[in-house]
């Protein structure tokens, strides 16, 4: 969709054929839909049997059981240019020489659970490795993974995760205010206009929208120093540690009433029942 809409602003004409039906695109709906509104020709159920120089014969396919098929019959089409846009690959022919890699045939690499590859000293992470769902944000987070792994290598001492905490879900916010950031519907180039020049349609946050944006966000599961467990607690038992330190808790003076938890509005305190000392650790 995005290489139609580019051939759209060089000034030619555009027509996307795809072999299934729209619920078997891969392409989200509203990159249909813009680059529909943009003048882009999507024709869905047609398939590329054959090419011929510049002609071009299709296949009309139909779904049966969620598959794409083939209906037999054929329609013929002429075309400067063919670009086959199907799928994305890793170009990894590259790595064929480097010894102890393991490929893939779809050129994706093989990885142990340190996120390392075949070959001491080399890791892998996101479109080089295996897997329908490839994004920016899964790959940046197998990258801060592989990092984690990489200064451990480096170091040669063991990498251990730390103690992930808890999900705090909707139903565990303690919420006693409301934001007054409305959320803002982004900027969009009309078609007419879109189609002019390569400028982004959909418009970014400028700074100051974008802190006033982020004042919706709830903080779940962590503390942003709201000082309402400090200002209930009955013992004195919260201590502030400074801006950006948070609190500390004295255990020898809490009660145990949870007052501090039920004005926690973000969920950054949990709730456990009290360790039993043995006899032997009382001493």
């Amino acid at each position: 969709m995005y290489l139609a809409r580019m051939i759209k602003r060089f000034g030619s004409e555009a027509v996307v054929y795809f072999g299934g039906d729209k619920k078997l695109m891969p392409a989200y709906d509203y990159e249909t839909e813009d680059a529909l509104a943009e003048g882009v020709d999507v024709q869905l159920l047609k398939s590329i049997k054959s090419i011929d120089k510049k002609t071009i014969t299709l296949e009309i396919m139909k779904v049966e059981k969620g598959k794409a098929v083939g209906t037999g019959e054929f329609e013929t089409i002429a075309a400067d240019v063919l670009i086959i846009a199907n799928r994305q690959e890793t170009d990894s022919g590259f790595l064929h020489t480097v010894p102890g890699l393991v490929l893939n045939e779809d050129g994706t690499i093989k990885i142990d659970t340190q996120r390392m590859t075949g070959h001491e000293g080399i890791f892998a992470g996101g479109d080089m490795l295996p897997g329908e769902t490839r994004s920016s944000t899964i790959a940046i987070g197998q990258g801060k993974k592989a990092a984690r792994y990489i200064d451990s290598f480096l170091k040669q001492k063991a990498f251990i995760k730390g103690e992930k905490h808890p999900t705090a879900g909707y139903r565990k916010l303690h919420m006693w205010y409301k934001t007054d950031a409305p959320q803002k519907e982004q900027d969009k180039l009309k078609p007419q206009v879109a189609i002019q020049n390569f400028d982004e349609v959909i418009a970014g946050l400028s700074e100051k929208e974008a802190r006033y944006e982020a004042q919706r966000c709830l903080s779940c599961g962590n503390c942003f120093e709201c000082d309402r467990c400090f200002a209930a607690c009955p013992e004195d038992a919260i201590l502030k540690l400074g801006k950006g330190n948070r609190y500390n808790f004295n255990y020898d003076a809490c009660t145990g009433c949870a007052v501090c938890y039920e004005q926690c509005p973000c969920h950054a305190i949990e709730m456990i029942p009290e360790p039993v000392k043995s006899i032997t650790d009382a001493g």
